[in-house]
C-alpha cells in the first residue's frame, strides 16, 4: 500500500511539474498614445491613413472613426474621437516584439 501511495504521489508530482514547465506564449504588448487636434474626424482619418501608408502597413481597413492595418509583427489602429471643440486621435500598436511595436508607434506619430 505504501508503494502504491509513493507511485501515485510521484506521478502526480511529475504531472504538476510538466504543467508548470510547459512553454507558454507571451501575450502581445499594447502601446498607445493620444492627443487632441483642431480637425474633424474625416480629416483625422485621412491623416491616419497617410501615416499607415507611409509605414507600408497591409490590410488597411477604415471604419466610421478608425483606420488600422498590420505589418508582419504588429497591428496598428488609429481611433478618432470627435468632441465639441476638438478631435482626440489615439494610435494603438500591438505586437509580441516590443521594440518593433514601439518603433512603429513612434513612426506613426511622426507621420501623422
Amino acid at each position: 500500500m505504501a508503494l502504491l501511495h509513493r507511485i501515485t504521489s510521484a506521478a502526480l508530482g511529475l504531472g504538476i511539474l510538466s504543467v508548470a514547465t510547459a512553454a507558454q506564449a507571451e501575450a502581445p504588448g499594447v502601446y498607445y498614445s493620444w492627443r487632441a487636434l483642431d480637425v474633424n474626424v474625416s480629416q483625422c482619418l485621412s491623416r491616419a491613413s497617410q501615416a499607415l501608408a507611409g509605414q507600408d502597413l497591409e490590410d488597411v481597413q477604415t471604419d466610421l472613426n478608425s483606420v488600422g492595418g498590420r505589418t508582419e509583427e504588429t497591428t496598428a489602429i488609429f481611433v478618432c474621437l470627435e468632441d465639441q471643440q476638438s478631435t482626440t486621435v489615439m494610435v494603438i500598436v500591438s505586437g509580441a516584439n516590443e521594440e518593433a511595436a514601439v518603433s512603429l508607434r513612434e513612426a506613426l506619430k511622426a507621420g501623422f
